[in-house]
């Protein structure tokens, strides 16, 4: 369900992005209408990634509580002896 739901959002912005694209081309030519669409979405992407960058770099890629977990669990291959 949510990948249908992330495709069917992909799909509406790109029809808004080609209405905007064809409202503009009315004022302007198309190829600069084009551009400017681009352009906005250049921005929102380089906004995103920014803040996509500050918010992993707070996120440790060590999985604390895994570590703790097989450090205190018993070694390898206890179980089987114990079941033996």
């Amino acid at each position: 369900m949510f990948g249908g739901a992330g495709f069917a959002g992909y799909m509406v912005l790109l029809f808004l992005s080609l209405a905007a694209v064809l409202g503009l081309a009315t004022v302007m030519d198309g190829g600069w209408a084009a551009l400017i669409v681009t352009a906005v979405w250049a921005v929102v992407a380089a906004v995103l990634y920014q803040k996509g960058r500050g918010r992993i770099s707070t996120v440790s890629p060590k999985p604390e509580r895994t570590v703790e977990t097989l450090t205190s669990s018993p070694p390898r291959g206890g179980f089987l002896r114990l079941a033996l």
